[in-house]
């Protein structure tokens, strides 16, 4: 019998290969530029890179003087995030495009991973089908041994029964059938 490996469907987690779009294809110029663009997006280098764009631009035009406006309205009592909010609305913000992007990179993921378990299941379909057809071939086979079998043991106990129990050793050597015998025990001398 063989021995399969019972991770055999699996192997996909292993292999690190690019391969094409479960879900845009290339069809379109379109297709294959949205493709790309959330591609991009989708990679934790493109937070990083994007993260450190926000962070500099941040850093170097507002939050100076965002941080001395907001010391003086703690002070004056007007609070730290003045009437438009803008504190508020950069939070949110930040939220809204990180939320985004992991978004991305877990739909890839799920993408990834659900056309991996469809060929797996493909190919353990096709493997279950082969095993049926192979029993479904040996069938017949089987049965004409168990029949052939059958017979063979319908003759062996005809004979066996023929042999010990219609005749039987007698004393005087003579064989009497086993009814005689029964007769004979049940009759009392």
């Amino acid at each position: 019998m063989v021995t399969l490996d019972p991770l055999r469907h699996h192997k996909h987690y292993q292999n690190s290969g690019r391969g094409e779009s479960a879900y845009a294809g290339g069809s379109s110029f379109m297709e294959r530029g949205s493709e790309a663009v959330a591609s991009g997006m989708g990679t934790v280098a493109f937070l990083v890179v994007s993260s450190a764009v926000i962070l500099a631009w941040v850093l170097t035009n507002h939050v100076i003087q965002f941080l001395s406006a907001s010391w003086h309205g703690l002070l004056n009592g007007k609070g730290f995030d003045p009437a438009p909010f803008i504190l508020l609305n950069l939070v949110f913000s930040a939220v809204a495009f990180y939320t985004g992007a992991l978004v991305i990179i877990a739909q890839k993921a799920q993408t990834r991973t659900d056309k991996a378990n469809e060929e797996a299941a493909a190919k353990h379909r096709d493997e279950l089908s082969q095993y049926q057809n192979d029993l479904l071939t040996k069938n017949p086979e089987l049965t004409e041994q168990i029949h052939t079998l059958t017979e063979r043991l319908a003759v062996l106990t005809t004979e066996v029964h023929r042999v010990t129990c219609t005749m039987g050793p007698h004393a005087d050597g003579e064989v009497t059938s086993s009814k005689e015998d029964a007769s004979d025990l049940a009759t009392p001398s």
